[in-house]
């Protein structure tokens, strides 16, 4: 018998995080940002649901940190401020500006060509500064949490990676029943994973390519899946 098969138990946590993100977090995704689309328009309508995302995943956060503490742990053994590879970092951030320009010149292309890209509004200094806030509180638990919550339970690195890829694919997707989206999500997640076990299982370089993404991409990105939707 495997460690892991040995320890079922510890993959509870990890169903319980999925059912709460899938049910908290992904109808916004869904039918709460065709609401704040109806409701504001895709400007207005993506501020809302930068905040709503905000709000959500720091309280995600903040509840992951209460439960490790509360087994004697803290944020560094979920990866916060552990020394890192320069290059993983590096990498990181070249992927963070690929990202942030793929998304923000495929809304002005495919969505809106009048949009500027460079603007400076409040709109787009609120969502960005949203961004970062939503980047290091989603990593920490999607990444941080249980992917080294997963290693300490004697799961590989590669079964790590694919778990928080998958639970992160589903509450981006599940709500809009989109395969496409899954796939996106999925891909997505497993590079932010790969980050994470090149970076010595630091969030560090996770938090540069994510974090980097949403400060540039915002609040472009969400427009274009209010506008899409």
């Amino acid at each position: 018998m495997t460690e892991v098969q040995a320890d079922r138990g510890s993959w509870a946590p990890i169903a319980v995080l999925t059912v709460l993100l899938v049910g908290l977090v992904g109808p916004v995704f869904g039918p709460i940002a065709q609401l704040a689309k109806s409701q504001w328009g895709v400007r207005g309508g993506s501020g809302a649901v930068v905040l709503l995302f905000t709000v959500l995943f720091v309280l995600f956060a903040a509840g992951t940190l209460r439960w490790v503490a509360g087994r004697g742990g803290s944020a560094r053994d979920l990866g916060w401020r552990v020394p890192t590879r320069t290059s993983a970092v590096v990498a990181a951030a070249l992927f963070g500006l690929f990202w942030a320009a793929f998304n923000v010149m495929g809304y002005v292309h495919q969505v809106d060509s009048t949009a500027n890209p460079m603007e400076l509004s409040t709109l787009r200094w609120a969502t960005a500064l949203g961004g970062v806030a939503i980047a290091c509180c989603e990593d920490l638990v999607t990444r941080g949490f249980i992917m080294n919550h997963l290693k300490a339970a004697g799961v590989g690195a590669w079964l790590q990676s694919l778990t928080s890829s998958a639970v992160f694919a589903l509450y981006h997707s599940l709500w809009t029943l989109s395969v496409a989206g899954f796939i996106v999500a999925f891909v997505y997640g497993l590079i932010l994973s790969g980050f994470f076990v090149w970076g010595r299982r630091s969030l560090t370089p996770v938090v540069v390519a994510h974090g980097l993404a949403l400060f540039l991409g915002e609040p472009f990105l969400t427009m274009f899946m209010l506008a899409a939707g």
